[in-house]
């Protein structure tokens, strides 16, 4: 970063620094140590310390004004010399916190895509960098501004149709340019892994917990990862980015009913809560019992005992002596964990080894447990389908069906059905949840049901008559176990053969509901996936084993052995047996387009299977 100058002087200059920091940031990632041990890092601190402007940002050298390309190297080098030389003691560095602060501020102020107060011949270096700061600082936005979705914005804008950005002066080559446009993109863009909460007046107690849980997830999963910092008052996709929706404090917290709403939203959408009680604190833990039961009044916490996936070993590692921990869960995935033992600080202070090890692989179990092993999906991507412009080609009026039992199985899921079919099959789908089967004018109000659950179930007569007069009159039920519950599937198979007399047969694999052909704007099953769980149930068939019951010359009810519903979501859930997210689309996208059928159609396509 520096060499004599004519006059026999030290020459240096911030961005060969940058170069000499991140070269060391990458080596020691791999397990590689300075041979100065400690004194590097003490070196670049001090440097970057003394070199920072009032304003908050670096310039080229001691003589030049701030500008961004400096400015996020200075701040990206104080973050990684944080890591490395203070995550044991975070108090001492408070200096080095000050720094970074202000260098963010600056970043807040001044950020442009175009390296703003500087030469614009290095934009692509100047976002390489800022996608340093974000990478490390874990924030989303600079004041109101997300980095990555403007920078990317811009580079895709100014991409060649060959694939290259253009060089600029400076020796800035169509190669250089291009290869920091592609580190922009590809770091910015990886997956997350968790989201951090700022929220009340401790919520960063423990400075880098995130950012050490993620180099460590990381190097276990060889995969690259990042991390981000959201707010209760952002929009709710923000949460949607992470799997994982992660709070820390120390302190009582109350969050509004507004705040209560909105992660019971993200909650029932697919989204899960890991809240660690730092410092062990006890009136964390009871504030964030009382958030369990304002957010979710129909659920009791449980304590996860060492059965649990999260610490059997079933998600990825067995973890020995774990804190005692409650969840709220659903019947079919897990909503909120609570911790109650500090296991952020092992993170924070990068401490990998006995205790803190065990602490890490909690961590990262949480993360498995919450994608199922699975996630992939990027920065940018999200569960929410968005609505298209399509011609309405019918529409479909269905009852979901209350019963005395669980019936009422995530039912977001079906707002993201109506969008899917809307856009692809230009179907307008209607849903009434909770009908009764013992209502008098059923027939009269709907054409088509659908039931699902988590456990078993008995109908009364008086539903169990209701079926019946539906099904005979020309209505079709459709059906699945939701998460691929045995139980329910006994149960459900049991009352449809006492509702028509007959026992239910699996659909060949020539019938048109499975290929899709005859039934206008179906799908070919056979390309549709299947969780995890699931994975093998199909066996040497190359579609799946849907199952039906005849009335007369048509499939008066047709269901899935295996989870539909909780795959309408878009989420990944561990240990749940069934279709995927659009292999769960596409199956209740041909069950409800044939359920739609008049009777005289579903004859012929009886007849023709």
């Amino acid at each position: 970063s520096s060499s004599r100058g004519r006059g026999g002087g030290i020459r240096w200059d911030n961005s060969n620094s940058q170069y000499g920091v991140l070269g060391a940031w990458m080596a020691t990632d791999a397990g590689l140590k300075p041979s100065t041990g400690s004194l590097y890092w003490e070196l670049m601190r001090d440097h970057w310390l003394r070199t920072q402007r009032p304003d908050g940002g670096w310039g080229y050298t001691d003589f030049q004004e701030s500008n961004g390309s400096m400015t996020a190297a200075g701040v990206a080098t104080l973050f990684v010399v944080l890591d490395r030389l203070h995550a044991g003691n975070m108090r001492e560095a408070r200096g080095l916190q000050a720094a970074i602060d202000n260098g963010l501020d600056w970043l807040g102020r001044e950020f442009t895509t175009d390296n703003p107060r500087g030469n614009s011949q290095w934009r692509y270096y100047y976002l390489y960098g800022v996608e340093r700061v974000g990478r490390a600082s874990g924030f989303k936005y600079f004041r109101r501004v997300n980095w990555f979705r403007e920078g990317a914005r811009y580079l895709l804008k100014h991409q060649h149709d060959d694939g290259h950005w253009a060089g600029t002066s400076g020796g800035m080559s169509d190669t250089v340019n291009t290869a920091y446009a592609l580190m922009f993109l590809c770091h910015g863009r990886a997956p997350l892994l968790f989201n951090k909460l700022e929220f009340g007046s401790d919520w960063n107690g423990k400075l880098r917990d995130v950012a050490g849980l993620t180099w460590m997830a990381q190097q276990s999963l060889e995969r690259l990862l990042n991390w981000q910092i959201v707010h209760l008052d952002g929009p709710l996709d923000d949460l949607f980015d992470a799997p994982v929706l992660y709070l820390y404090g120390t302190s009582e917290v109350m969050f509004s009913n507004a705040q209560v709403q909105k992660l019971r939203e993200y909650c029932l959408r697919g989204g899960m809560i890991y809240a660690v009680a730092g410092e062990n604190s006890t009136v964390f833990v009871d504030a964030i019992e009382q958030l369990a039961r304002r957010a979710f009044p129909e659920y009791r916490t449980r304590p996860i005992h060492d059965d649990h996936p999260l610490v059997s070993g079933r998600v990825q590692y067995p973890i020995k002596d774990p804190p005692f921990m409650i969840e709220v869960h659903n019947g079919v995935r897990t909503l909120m964990i609570l911790s109650t033992r500090d296991v952020a600080d092992a993170w924070n202070r990068h401490h990998r080894k006995g205790k803190g090890q065990r602490d890490f692989r909690l961590g990262l179990n949480v993360y498995l447990y919450a994608t199922d092993k699975a996630y992939k999906r990027s920065r940018l991507e999200t569960i929410e389908l968005p609505r298209e412009s399509a011609e309405i080609k019918r529409t479909v009026q269905i009852g979901r069906i209350r019963y005395d039992g669980t019936w009422d199985v995530e039912p977001y899921g079906w707002t993201r059905l109506r969008t899917y079919l809307h856009n692809e099959t230009g179907t307008r789908l209607l849903v009434t949840s909770g009908v009764r089967l013992d209502r008098d004018d059923l027939i009269e109000q709907f054409r088509v049901l659908h039931m699902t659950g988590t456990e078993a179930f008995d109908l009364s007569a008086a539903e169990r008559e209701g079926l019946r007069k539906f099904l005979s009159s020309g209505g079709t039920l459709l059906a699945d176990a939701a998460g691929g519950s045995r139980s329910f599937l006994q149960a459900f198979e049991r009352e449809m053969q006492v509702a028509l007399g007959g026992k239910p047969r699996v659909l060949p694999e020539s019938s048109p509901i499975l290929t899709g052909q005859g039934i206008d704007n179906s799908w070919d099953l056979s390309l549709s996936g299947l969780k995890r769980a699931a994975l093998g149930w199909t066996g040497n068939r190359e579609y799946p084993p849907i199952k039906a019951f005849a009335l007369g010359r048509r499939w008066a009810v047709v269901y899935s052995p295996i989870d539909v519903s909780v795959g309408l979501l878009g989420t990944e859930v561990f240990g749940c047996r069934g279709f995927d997210d659009y292999g769960a689309l596409q199956v209740l996208r041909n069950l409800i387009l044939y359920a739609n059928l008049p009777a005289v159609e579903k004859a012929r396509l009886y007849d023709a299977r």
